[in-house]
């Protein structure tokens, strides 16, 4: 190779070198964009998750409670429903809340109006669990007692005076027949 050849392929490099050297000068303006625009959004983000903390929009350092729930002085379990009323006389409606044909017990409780108080029991409740049974056996004995269907016990002096087990005669005693 002569001395102009040589000349002409350092020319040749040395323009090759600068578009390369442009091509990452392009590529480190562009990787200095994303880096900026990164930067601009996280920033935004931050603020926002801020403020909304700070107003009080978003409770993140307290755990929710989700169990919560109101507790129902009219709800009895079965261990509970003898001692709820010494001295009178009242009623404890048993039945599966979780089942919507039973809606109609719901119905004729909250049209109520006697003047015997009213308890509820509620038949799906893990609590009542031992006392569920295939057939309704009505006990002042707790170990005995057993709900196959809903059921209206009356109840005085931790006894049972007056039981109704099937859906006529619940019926029926709310309708004052």
């Amino acid at each position: 190779m002569n001395k102009k050849q040589m000349l002409k392929e350092q020319k040749r490099l040395k323009q090759e070198r600068k578009e390369v050297e442009t091509l990452f000068k392009d590529d480190k303006e562009v990787y200095n964009v994303f880096k900026i625009a990164l930067g601009v959004i996280l920033f935004i983000g931050l603020s926002f998750v801020a403020i909304n903390i700070i107003n009080g929009n978003w409770n993140i350092f307290t755990k929710p409670n989700k169990a919560t729930t109101e507790i129902d002085s009219k709800m009895v379990m079965v261990g509970t429903m003898f001692n709820k009323e010494t001295d009178s006389e009242y009623l404890v409606l048993a039945y599966d809340m979780q089942e919507k044909e039973h809606a109609i017990y719901e119905v004729l409780a909250s049209g109520y109006n006697g003047t015997q108080k009213m308890y509820y029991l509620d038949l799906s409740s893990g609590f009542n669990k031992d006392f569920i049974g295939d057939k309704t056996i009505i006990s002042d004995d707790l170990t005995k007692l057993k709900f196959g269907a809903p059921a209206l016990l009356v109840i005085k002096n931790d006894k049972i005076t007056k039981s109704y087990t099937t859906e006529k005669d619940i019926v029926n005693y709310f309708n004052g027949k």
